[in-house]
Formats: C-alpha cells, sequence, structure tokens
C-alpha cells in the first residue's frame, strides 16, 4: 500500500530522470546521498544504478511526514504558506528546515572533501540552499524542473558557488 504522504515517482518522474542520467554519468561521482522519502531513493537509483546509496534525513523536504503529498502545482494554498516563507503547516520553520539542510551539506561536505557528491533531494532543499549562498530570505527563487540536475561546487578558499541550474538531458554537451 502507498503512503500518500511518500509517493513513489511517477512514469513520467522516471522518464525526466532517465533522461538526467547521462549528466550525472558524464559529470561522475564519488558518494551518492539521497533523502529517505520514496520518491528520491527511487530517483537515485535511476540516476546512478548499481551505486551504494546513503540516506541522509536532513536532505527530505520541508514537508516529510506530511499525512497527504501534494504536487506543487496541486497544492496552490498550501504553498502560500510556504513561499511566505511560514513552513508552521509542516511542524517547522524556516530557520529550522534551513538549518537542517545546512547541517547535512555541510556533514557531506567533510566526509567527502574534493571529491563529486550526488545528493538526490527536493525543490526546496535545492531552492532554499541556492537562497542561503545568496543570502535570500526567499524560499522559492526559482521552479526546479523534475528531473533536472542542479549543480554546486565548494572550493576552501571560496566556498559553495552555483554552476548550473535546472540541466535536463537535453542540456547540449560542451
Amino acid at each position: 500500500m502507498t503512503d500518500p504522504g511518500d509517493p513513489p515517482l511517477s512514469p513520467t518522474g522516471r522518464k525526466h530522470l532517465e533522461g538526467a542520467r547521462g549528466l550525472v554519468e558524464a559529470d561522475g561521482y564519488d558518494a551518492v546521498y539521497c533523502s529517505p522519502l520514496l520518491r528520491a531513493t527511487e530517483s537515485a537509483e535511476i540516476l546512478a544504478p548499481g551505486a551504494r546509496l546513503r540516506v541522509e534525513p536532513d536532505l527530505a523536504e520541508f514537508d516529510r511526514g506530511a499525512k497527504r503529498y501534494l504536487h506543487w502545482e496541486d497544492g496552490a494554498g498550501a504553498y502560500r504558506s510556504y513561499l511566505a516563507g511560514d513552513l508552521s503547516p509542516w511542524g517547522t520553520t524556516l530557520a529550522e528546515f534551513r538549518n537542517r539542510i545546512h547541517g547535512a551539506i555541510e556533514r557531506i561536505r567533510e566526509e567527502h572533501p574534493g571529491e563529486r557528491v550526488l545528493a538526490v533531494t527536493h525543490g526546496g532543499v535545492i531552492n532554499n540552499f541556492f537562497a542561503m549562498l545568496l543570502g535570500s530570505g526567499q524560499v522559492s527563487l526559482f521552479q526546479p524542473r523534475y528531473g533536472s540536475i542542479n549543480r554546486f561546487r565548494y572550493l576552501p578558499d571560496e566556498g559553495w558557488t552555483v554552476v548550473e541550474l535546472n540541466a535536463t538531458g537535453d542540456r547540449p554537451q560542451i
């Protein structure tokens, strides 16, 4: 029986990820982490078949533990709260969510210095990490495409930087 708060990927989601797998293969990776939510673990298995998946609970979306999963497109009323920075409908605060994201990313970075890490997570996590890099209080700066690849790089003397947002399998190879 499917958990209505933690659904599997849709056939469309699988198709998007299969298209993006080539980008992951081209970039390579040394380690694979993913959110414990089913759609993220299934995504990681598609993007990095056969890889050892390391589940990182703090890469989960802000709505983890919700009784029912709402797609962004279907949950307009609920997401008005999110866009206003009010995560109380999901039992958390923006500060708690961002602290959780920051903690997870820093733990992973410290465990893999100089390595390429594939972290399979969710749109809210990606948006808030990006916002933190920019020093923005906004919770949504762009709409991550389903199955897109978002690349960030950490340099010891410079910190985090954005390399690419919203890449899909149709990204031209340079």
